[in-house]
């Protein structure tokens, strides 16, 4: 008997060895076998009584191993004959193998590992048994004899012994899945090899629902160009729980593997990527670190994820198509027209892949009525355009959405940031109506006549308190000075007053919309608090409104509320016109325009609504333009229309409803 020493210390071999993945010994053995020209390939797991796992046994019907070429591999570490051949020598297949390191693979499963060996000589079948131990990895003790059974053939038992844990998972069905998909490349390519695991074959043609290859193109950033990356991707007719990327040099060879990555909802899949770049990180051990330092191989990967990403999310849209044609017919599908916009195109995209998800998992979805599907797929279009942030909340509560489903659904919509684009163009197309509503309703000759202050106006300037500005965080509608005061109190933590507050002159005022907010303060009792008064467009703001408005100042900031604090108040006469006899009140020296009255804790503003809305438009119309959204005259008519029909129970042709 031989020993064969290597020179490495012990500490050395075992990072070479040591892998994170139990499985990752058994698949390095895999290929030992098939490297060995292999036909068959049985992966076996034997039980104790009590039915742990015992030994794993990697039997193939190879050419075997010679004596001389175990002894020559086995006593060198990193320049394996596989080196300089490029092809197996029987069926010449691609290889995988060409560090001589796949044997050492073993040391994370077991204590021990045996290889017996059998190949042919002119002399007959011959033997050699090879044993390491996990302890004294740098050690191989090797034995011939010659083969004196009847019928032995050649081929290589690898097997593994005193396993270091119960491994239970890998004889489980996920186990099989990963193994599979693994060599399932292989398998199509050589579809003449029969690889066992568990007892049960790897069949990927009756596996792939489809495979396709993808375009790369150009790298930008790489150290050294890399010309001839390939990347092709199976989808399985099964779940696969590890949906991961190959990484190899040749097809169907898989050097090592890293997460995928991907988000694509709905798809069981593999990714396989070839160049000899990863054999040059194979070579340095580094295809399998979970930090990828190196910086070409970050690149790399991040560009093949990109590329996987922008498949599946076509192949998402692929199979929405269909779907979205049977809504379509039973009216389910909540849009009506064509897209006007990029933006809606892609709010569409998002939402039918959504609908495609929903439509594959969800029974309930499945056996709804039609008026309920459209319901349903009413909130889905209205929480992507509006809030994203709600969609799994509503894939879960009402169509009963797998949670694996939902997560990635919303991981879509958060790494696309398709989510806020759709989101942020919906409140600003909705803004821009607005804008052109109030325009219409105040600037038009044709409805400026006819607009009120109370039941139009100012219900669009509730739905709208942006205008004059973000912060305002309270809003009612028109109501009396009391209720403001009730309001104001509640806010700052008071009882309920139940005063009345009147003006000067004894009169209940009533004000049109009442505003709040609360700002960083060193006082954090401090607030903010606006009260609008509105004006129909067709009134020109002279002396009697502007001292009403001063007498609703004086009657709130005279509450004994404020004599002790900081809160201050904004009051907004908002009007189209001022009458010109009272413009020395509005534009007064060492103030801005419109303050016409400044107080210990309010100012009083006469406001016209071309200030207001250009002040507005401006805060928007960058995004806009941006976004590229426009508002059409039939919109803003449509609008309004629908305006008074909700508020005055007007039919379109302004006919009163019973």
């Amino acid at each position: 008997m031989d020993t064969l020493l290597l020179q490495p210390g012990q500490d050395h071999l075992e990072r070479i060895a040591k892998t994170s993945d139990p499985l990752r010994g058994i698949i390095e053995l895999v290929w030992n076998s098939l490297d060995g020209d292999a036909l068959e390939v049985a992966v076996q797991f034997d039980r104790t009584p009590l039915g742990g796992l015992q030994t794993i046994r990697v039997v193939d019907d190879g050419t075997g191993m010679r004596s001389e070429a175990l002894r020559t591999e086995f006593h060198q570490l990193g320049e394996s004959w596989k080196k300089s051949a490029p092809r197996t020598p029987k069926y010449g297949r691609a290889m995988h193998g060409k560090e001589g390191r796949g044997r050492l693979r073993f040391f994370s499963l077991a204590g021990l590992a045996v290889w017996n060996s059998t190949y042919k000589t002119p002399d007959g079948i011959q033997r050699v048994t090879a044993k390491i131990e996990a302890s004294k990895l740098g050690r191989c003790d090797v034995e011939d004899s010659t083969v004196t059974e009847e019928g032995v053939g050649t081929g290589t038992v690898a097997e593994l012994s005193r396993l270091k844990e119960t491994f239970d998972w890998l004889v489980s069905r996920d186990a099989f899945l990963v193994f599979s998909a693994t060599f399932a490349p292989y398998v199509l390519q050589y579809p003449n090899v029969a690889i066992l695991y568990n007892g049960e074959k790897i069949v990927p043609s009756s596996s792939v629902r489809t495979e396709a290859e993808l375009p790369v193109g150009p790298i930008e950033g790489l150290k050294e160009p890399v010309n001839d990356l390939r990347l092709k991707v199976i989808e399985w007719n099964g779940a696969i729980q590890d949906r991961r990327i190959y990484l190899g040099t040749d097809e169907g060879i898989a050097l090592a593997s890293q997460a995928a990555g991907v988000t694509a909802p709905g798809f069981d899949f593999s990714a396989y990527a070839y160049s000899s770049f990863f054999q040059k990180m194979h070579d340095l051990n580094m295809l399998e670190m979970g930090d990828l330092t190196d910086p070409d191989l970050q690149l790399i990967l991040n560009h093949v994820r990109g590329s996987l990403t922008d498949y599946f999310r076509t192949r998402q849209s692929q199979n929405a198509v269909g779907l979205i044609d049977e809504l379509k017919a039973e009216g389910a599908y909540p849009y009506e027209g064509d897209p006007k916009n990029d933006v809606e195109i892609k709010e569409r995209q998002v939402f039918e892949i959504a609908t495609y998800a929903v439509s594959s998992y969800s029974k309930t979805f499945k056996r709804a009525d039609v008026s309920m599907r459209r319901m349903t797929l009413t909130l889905l279009r209205e929480a992507i355009r509006h809030n994203p942030e709600s969609i799994t909340m509503i894939l879960k509560a009402i169509v009963d959405l797998p949670k694996n489903k939902q997560d990635e659904f919303s991981s879509l919509l958060e790494k696309t940031n398709l989510g806020n684009i759709i989101s942020a163009s919906s409140l600003i197309a909705d803004r821009v109506t607005a804008l052109e509503v109030i325009k219409g309703m105040v600037f038009d000759p044709s409805r400026r006549i006819t607009t009120k202050e109370r039941g139009e106006l100012d219900v669009i300037v509730q739905s709208n308190t942006w205008i004059f500005g973000e912060e305002f965080h309270i809003s009612l509608p028109e109501i009396g000075l009391t209720r403001v005061m009730q309001r104001v109190s509640e806010e700052m933590g008071g009882t309920r007053r139940r005063e009345k507050v009147t003006t000067p002159d004894g009169l209940i005022g009533r004000a049109d919309a009442f505003l709040g907010r609360v700002i960083p303060y060193p006082d954090q009792n401090h607030k903010e608090f606006l009260l609008l008064e509105l004006k129909r467009p067709s009134v020109i703001v002279g002396r009697k409104e502007i001292d009403q408005l001063e007498s609703y100042a004086v009657a709130i900031t005279g509450q004994p509320e404020y004599q002790d604090n900081s809160t201050s108040w904004t009051f907004f006469l908002m009007t189209t016109a001022i009458d010109p006899k009272q413009m020395h009140r509005v534009t007064q020296a060492n103030r801005p325009p419109g303050l016409f009255l400044e107080m210990a804790r309010a100012k009083v503003w006469i406001k016209t609504w071309g200030e207001v809305l250009r002040n507005a438009e401006a805060r928007i119309r960058f995004i806009q333009d941006q976004l590229k959204i426009e508002v059409s005259d039939q919109e803003i008519e449509r609008r309004i229309t629908e305006l008074r029909g909700s508020i005055l129970k007007q039919k379109p042709d302004n006919r009163e409803v019973a």
